[in-house]
C-alpha cells in the first residue's frame, strides 16, 4: 500500500511540473503625432506593414485575405486578414501556414492593431495572442516561452515605433514602384516578345 500511494504521489507530481506551452500575449500601446484617420489609411491600406514596419523589407498580397511577408533576416510569414473595420479602426489577422521559426518562433499567432482618436492625435493599440513554436513538454533553446514573446514583443514594439517616426520603408517603396511600372508595362512587352517583369 505504502508503495502504491508512493508512487501515485511521484506521478501526479511529475504531471504537475511538465506541461506544455501556454498562451502568451503582448499589449503595446504608442502615441502618434496624426490624426486617428491619417494613422488608419497607413495601417489599413493592403500591405501597409512594408511601408512602416522597420523589421518588413516586403509584402506580397497572395489573394485579397493572404499576404507574404518578407522580413529583414529574408524569412517569410504568410499572414491571414480576418478583419479590416473602417468603423472600429481595426485590423485583426492571424499567422497561416507552416511559420519558419527564424522568422518568429511562434507555433500559433492572433493579433489586432486598433487606431483611437486621441486628441487631435492617434492612440495605436497592437495586441498579440499566441504560442511557443514548441507544443510539446521541454522546449529546446529558442523554441520556449521566453523566445516567443521577446520575438513577438520586439516586433510588435518596432511597428508601433516605425508608425510613431512616420517611417517610409525606402526598399518597400522602391518594390512597389516597380509593380506599379512592370504591371503597367507588363502587356506591352508580351506583344514585342520580351520576358521583362515576368
Amino acid at each position: 500500500m505504502k508503495w502504491s500511494l508512493f508512487g501515485i504521489t511521484m506521478l501526479l507530481s511529475a504531471n504537475v511540473w511538465a506541461h506544455g506551452p501556454t498562451p502568451q500575449k503582448t499589449d503595446e500601446s504608442i502615441q502618434v503625432n496624426a490624426t486617428a484617420e491619417a494613422v488608419w489609411q497607413r495601417i489599413s491600406a493592403p500591405c501597409a506593414l512594408a511601408q512602416w514596419h522597420p523589421q518588413v523589407t516586403d509584402c506580397e498580397a497572395v489573394s485579397d485575405k493572404q499576404q507574404k511577408i518578407t522580413l529583414k533576416n529574408g524569412k517569410q510569414l504568410l499572414q491571414e486578414i480576418d478583419e479590416v473595420s473602417a468603423a472600429d479602426m481595426t485590423v485583426a489577422y492571424r499567422l497561416s501556414g507552416d511559420i519558419d521559426l527564424e522568422a518568429l518562433p511562434v507555433s500559433s499567432l492572433n493579433g489586432k492593431i486598433k487606431v483611437v482618436a486621441d486628441g487631435s492625435n492617434a492612440k495605436v493599440v497592437w495586441t498579440a495572442r499566441y504560442y511557443r513554436a514548441f507544443t510539446g513538454n521541454e522546449p529546446p533553446a529558442g523554441q520556449d516561452d521566453e523566445s516567443a514573446k521577446t520575438a513577438v514583443d520586439s516586433f510588435v514594439k518596432d511597428g508601433l515605433q516605425g508608425l510613431k517616426e512616420g517611417r517610409q520603408n525606402a526598399a518597400a517603396n522602391q518594390s512597389g514602384w516597380r509593380k506599379k511600372v512592370c504591371a503597367s508595362l507588363r502587356p506591352l512587352f508580351k506583344r514585342i516578345g520580351l520576358t521583362l517583369c515576368a
